[in-house]
């Protein structure tokens, strides 16, 4: 009896073996849980790669907008011209007035004094500064206002010639200077509003200063001597009651033949 019992436990032993490694022929699985398992933890793979990729995408597209709001224009990462800009040095501005005394008709130039300009030259001074114009619009004695403009870096100077204001030109007073056949000057000075307070004239050649004088009237006339035929050039200032400091000049270049030359006033 019990070696049939034992026969019986060996058949059906190996029949449950077989029917095990044959399952997946048979059309059924023996072990769903197991393989329930294992497909979650595949899935589970997957979902978390897609969303550390998702979280990893939307933080990129986050530090790149905040990079985009702290990263300033171009021109806040280089100031320097709008530093340069309120450094800006203004150039120089220097105001003189002159006088056409030379005018050539033919080819529209002319030459103008400028007494306040003039310079020392291998120790000698100049009588006046002479400034050459080109296509000239301006008469024989007309005086002009001269405006240099110096740059306070490179030291480069702009020259413009311009007509002096209607306003800053005196009608009442009149400087006349003739040149004699004895080698003498006149001087002929006259305000016709009687308000002139004080009047200092002084005549130099490049030498040397040739005359000096000071008189306290509205009218006067004086005479230089031994001025011979060297340039020269007269400058005179008032002390003018209604006007204030009024200027004038009148220069004679060598060879100059007109006898007369009228001063214009400016202050």
């Amino acid at each position: 009896m019990i070696g049939k019992l034992l026969v019986i436990g060996i058949i059906i032993a190996v029949a449950g073996v077989l029917v095990y490694s044959q399952q997946d022929k048979l059309g059924f699985n023996l072990n769903p849980t197991i393989n329930a398992v294992a497909e979650d933890i595949d899935g589970l793979k997957d979902t978390t790669v897609k969303r550390v990729s998702y979280e990893i995408d939307k933080t990129s597209d986050v530090i790149g907008d905040k990079i985009d709001e702290v990263v300033p224009e171009a021109e806040k990462l280089n100031p320097i011209p709008k530093i340069e800009d309120q450094l800006a040095i203004p150039p120089k501005q220097e105001v003189y007035y002159g006088q056409v005394y030379e005018r050539n008709e033919d080819e529209k130039t002319c030459k103008v004094s400028v007494p306040k300009m003039a310079k020392t030259v291998n120790g000698v001074k100049e009588p006046t500064h002479t400034i050459s114009l080109k296509d000239c619009e301006y008469e024989k004695h007309k005086q002009v206002q001269v405006t240099v403009l110096t740059d306070p870096i490179t030291d480069a100077q702009t020259v413009t010639v311009e007509p002096i204001q209607q306003g800053k030109i005196f009608q009442t007073l009149q400087l006349t200077t003739t040149k004699n056949d004895d080698n003498t000057v006149s001087i002929h000075y006259e305000d016709s509003s009687g308000k002139t307070l004080k009047v200092t004239v002084t005549l130099s050649n490049s030498e040397k200063q040739l005359f000096s004088g000071e008189f306290f009237a509205s009218k006067f006339d004086t005479s230089v001597g031994d001025v011979s035929d060297t340039p020269h050039i007269i400058e005179m200032i008032v002390e003018h009651a209604e006007y204030g400091t009024v200027n004038s000049s009148v220069y004679n270049p060598q060879g100059n033949n007109e006898n007369t030359i009228y001063g214009v006033f400016s202050q």
